[in-house]
């Protein structure tokens, strides 16, 4: 990389499905400072959808091994990999890359090591983090968390530090959003989720609420945008409840943007959320949004104000606090308009990229005072 002064930064991750940490990457990567900042993304086990849109704003990506091949072969081949690249930092998102990552960042003597945490990153009921990953998160030069709900679970559960610890709110590029059209007054209701199908969103949960919501307004309609593992368990539900007239899975689309703008109301039933890119890009677009009391989203959402919050896991709260933003008019209104001034200010990809850009300056600045 002789006569190239810029920073260069390797994103260590699973995969490039489509996701919302992904999606943060894509976006760190495609908003950077070019001229201070070279991205490439390295995938743990293999690539995914997203890989075409990275390679289309100039990222490369790149698979270390097989799934079969296990960690200590990904190590190995990660190791090589950034010996040969020479990154002036490693930055890994979520915990099995941060794993690995740590471990090569010691043997193949990279600068700096980031970390982004991504949310909780583990579910109420589910296995707690590993020493591994308390070990790795403390071998990080700094741990990110997306949202304070995350921060303050990598301070109880992953033993960081205070110092060694900064939240950094994701953000999207609330002008691709903003312009969004609006359905007319006379159509039926629509609602919209756009997530992956995963235990994590709870879809189920929705489905419930929309049979309740259904039977209070028949001509309501569910547009589900996205896909993944419990699609054939939700199909199954819709059967079960009678909802295929009401409820279209659409797998994944590139026209979100497009059926954001025919919605009346956005919904979002995780029992987990970071920050989810989806919800703030429906309040970009002037949706009014009903979503779990979960993880970040009361950082997002004031309750009442540029949104609704209900208890997670629970269909009646969902499907009445949807009946509510459709049948006050006032309501939804003021919730849109609210919602839509916050995300503007507070949740901007510019906002987010500048201060990934600046801790990376900071971090390696500290580096160099060290000596190192």
């Amino acid at each position: 990389m002789t006569g190239d002064t810029r920073i260069d930064v390797v994103h260590l991750v699973s995969s490039v499905h489509i996701g919302g940490q992904e999606m943060v990457i894509l976006n760190l990567a495609r908003f950077a400072d070019r001229t201070r900042f070279r991205s490439r993304v390295l995938c743990l086990h293999e690539l995914g959808e997203l890989e075409s849109r990275f390679r289309d704003v100039g990222v490369e990506v790149e698979v270390l091994s097989s799934p079969s091949g296990g960690a200590r072969v990904a190590l190995g081949q990660l190791v090589r990999r950034l010996r040969h690249l020479r990154p002036s930092v490693l930055h890994t998102h979520n915990p099995a890359p941060l794993r690995v990552g740590a471990a090569a960042r010691i043997l193949a003597r990279v600068p700096v090591l980031v970390h982004s945490k991504h949310g909780r990153n583990y579910v109420a009921g589910e296995h707690l983090p590993s020493v591994l990953t308390r070990l790795a998160s403390q071998v990080s030069d700094m741990v990110v968390a997306v949202s304070n709900d995350a921060a303050d679970f990598a301070r109880l559960y992953d033993s960081v530090r205070e110092h060694h610890l900064r939240v950094i709110h994701n953000g999207i590029d609330v002008a691709a959003f903003e312009s969004a059209p609006r359905p007319r007054g006379n159509d039926p209701p629509r609602g919209i989720c756009v997530a992956r199908l995963n235990t994590v969103k709870d879809i189920p949960t929705l489905i419930e609420a929309t049979r309740r919501i259904v039977n209070a307004e028949p001509r309501f309609t569910l547009d589900l945008v996205g896909d993944g593992p419990e699609r054939a368990r939700i199909e199954q539900l819709v059967r079960e409840l009678h909802l295929e007239h009401a409820v279209n899975l659409l797998g994944f689309r590139d026209d979100v943007r497009e059926r954001l703008g025919q919605a009346h109301v956005f919904l979002l039933s995780s029992i987990s959320e970071g920050i989810s890119l989806t919800l703030l890009e429906a309040m970009a677009a002037g949706i009014p949004v009903v979503a779990t009391d979960v993880g970040g989203n009361s950082e997002v959402i004031v309750s009442e104000e540029t949104g609704l919050l209900v208890q997670p896991s629970n269909p009646v709260a969902l499907a009445n606090a949807t009946l509510r933003i459709l049948r006050d008019p006032e309501l939804a209104a003021r919730c849109s308009i609210a919602g839509k001034f916050r995300v503007a200010r507070s949740f901007s990809v510019r906002a987010m990229v500048t201060a990934y850009e600046a801790l990376y300056d900071e971090l390696l600045q500290r580096r160099r005072g060290n000596g190192a």
